[in-house]
């Protein structure tokens, strides 16, 4: 090949990649709804919800650095700021990720219990974040966000607890409002703290649930599910020798009437939320 037609190839690629991008900002500048990503990054949770004035929500990154990647790919090339990262409790599964994410990321504000774990992970995470140049802020149930129209509800735990009898138990469980939509994400929590939350929060029925602790057998009760009553739920999860999920937690669900997603078997479950409810779902699989 001539180097005159090297030349007007590269030319022709370099034309085809600003025409795509300019493109993608042309689509995302008008996109004003909101998004939510339940990340395929294998057995863990990582959640990504993406407000219709564009801040990003990360609750959980996964077992390792593949979160990054994911975020890579629902994300605009321009924007590599989290707006709030919340770790819903510190086991490997779930906070590993997010120790990636703040070498690659600009993070505002961090929302976790920060509990001491005897882990060499959560220890990383500790100092790290120790270190890290945002706000921190130790969760429990006053702590509240507003993204426009969007409505962050923290509604576990209660009190702040450095050493938890129960790290699953203690998972920070939020509930995201958007008009008349919302959606529960459950961390790791079993029946214990399901029924506390039962008895503490009056309003805990949503459209949406994020089921707790990949789908055990030990979460997503009978009376949680009847309080919460979800049209869809997701089921973050990877291949694993727990038996998550549990085949009685997935009947669980069908008896409520909730369709079930799971990224095990879809990859990642993106729903997209108008003002009116649910416009889209979709899943890679």
């Amino acid at each position: 090949m001539s180097i005159k037609n090297q030349i007007y190839l590269v030319g022709l690629s370099l034309l085809l990649v600003a025409n795509y991008f300019c493109w993608q900002a042309v689509v995302l500048a008008s996109d004003h709804n909101l998004h939510i990503y339940f990340l395929d990054v294998g057995q863990g949770d990582s959640v990504l919800i993406r407000t219709p004035d564009h801040k990003n929500i990360l609750v959980d990154g996964g077992p390792d650095e593949s979160v990054v990647y994911q975020l890579f790919e629902v994300l605009p090339i321009w924007d590599r700021d989290i707006d709030l990262m919340v770790l819903t409790h510190p086991q490997a599964d779930h906070v590993t990720g997010l120790i990636e994410v703040l070498d690659r990321f600009k993070v505002k504000e961090i929302l976790a219990t920060f509990a001491e774990y005897p882990t060499k992970t959560n220890q990383e995470w500790l100092d790290k974040t120790s270190q890290y140049d945002c706000v921190l802020n130790w969760a429990d149930a006053s702590d509240d966000y507003y993204f426009g129209d969007v409505f962050w509800d923290t509604l576990w735990p209660i009190d702040v607890s450095e050493n938890p009898e129960d790290i699953n138990e203690d998972s920070v469980v939020g509930k995201i409002r958007y008009h008349n939509w919302s959606l529960l994400l459950t961390g790791d929590i079993g029946f214990e703290t399901e029924e506390k939350i039962i008895n503490t929060h009056y309003d805990i029925d949503v459209d949406v649930l994020k089921v707790g602790h990949h789908g055990s057998r030990y979460a997503s009760s009978k009376n949680f599910l009847i309080a919460t009553t979800p049209q869809i739920s997701v089921i973050t999860v990877g291949k694993n020798s727990y038996g998550h999920p549990a085949e009685e937690t997935i009947n669980r669900l069908i008896n409520i009437g909730a369709e079930v997603y799971r990224t095990d078997l879809q990859g990642r479950v993106e729903i997209e939320v108008s003002k009116t409810g649910i416009v889209n779902i979709s899943s890679q699989s």
